[in-house]
């Protein structure tokens, strides 16, 4: 893996794109395994938008989709971006498909043209602080609802306004293909049609920074017991606050 280009491409452009991440085979078993929840969420009556069917944490049903967030490949150049004490945020399947739904009408995710970098006093937190993974299950094209980004947009100090038109790009690939991109890059989802389109979205960030989700209350003390070191500290079980000083006075342990 070249990952000297990868880091200064990211870095310079504000993402780059692995191709070839996944074979065909694991695209179409991890779409297909997408589709199972999905229609478990539908039938159990779950909220779920028209325009793009979001699982979060996909591996609290299914354990397999834990491989989607740690990969050696993706490990090493997350750990040079920011450092190896880095963590998951959220992690979620998105299917972006007009989908009938029996429910209320639920906002779509990532419409509008945003980052996902964190605001402070109304300020865009410098480029570089956490990163995306994106993993297509199928083809991203410019009629399937493809992300649309502005180029090296990363770099800029400001946040973008939601409904402005800005000189974009579209962000196409190959199933089985993944791409890394910066936090800060302004970005949105593009419309969707009836046609399926699938993949994986991961969030990662610095250990000191808040996940979305209580994985262990979520996952339960049996499941942390038998998981591996490297999901462990994904999923934030080395940076947890102690009790209190008696204990430890550091927050990370390895």
């Amino acid at each position: 893996m070249k990952l000297n280009f990868y880091i200064n491409k990211i870095k310079k452009d504000g993402y780059a794109i692995i191709p070839r991440f996944l074979s065909k085979s694991d695209c179409a078993l991890y779409k297909n395994k997408s589709k199972k929840l999905i229609y478990t969420y539908k039938k159990k009556g779950k909220k779920l938008s028209s325009n793009a069917q979001v699982i979060n944490s996909p591996f609290r049903y299914d354990k397999s989709f834990l491989k989607l967030i740690y990969n050696k490949k993706i490990d090493k150049i997350l750990s040079k971006l920011m450092d190896q004490d880095y963590v998951l945020l959220n992690s979620n399947i998105i299917n972006r498909k007009i989908d009938f739904i029996k429910t209320k009408k639920l906002k779509t995710i990532g419409e509008g043209w945003h980052t996902d970098t964190p605001i402070v006093g109304k300020k865009k937190l410098s480029n570089g602080f956490r990163f995306l993974l994106t993993i297509m299950l199928d083809d991203f094209t410019k009629e399937n609802g493809a992300t649309y980004f502005v180029p090296k947009s990363h770099l800029l100090k400001t946040i973008p306004s939601r409904d402005k038109n800005y000189k974009s790009k579209v962000l196409i690939g190959n199933a089985g293909d993944a791409v890394i991109f910066d936090s800060s890059l302004w970005h949105k989802a593009g419309k969707p049609n009836n046609d399926d389109r699938f993949s994986v979205f991961s969030l990662y960030g610095p250990w000191w920074n808040k996940p979305y989700f209580d994985y262990e209350n979520m996952l339960g003390s049996k499941f942390f017991k038998k998981t591996n070191k490297k999901i462990k500290k994904l999923l934030h079980y080395n940076s947890r606050p102690p009790k209190n000083d008696d204990i430890r006075s550091n927050t990370v342990t390895k």
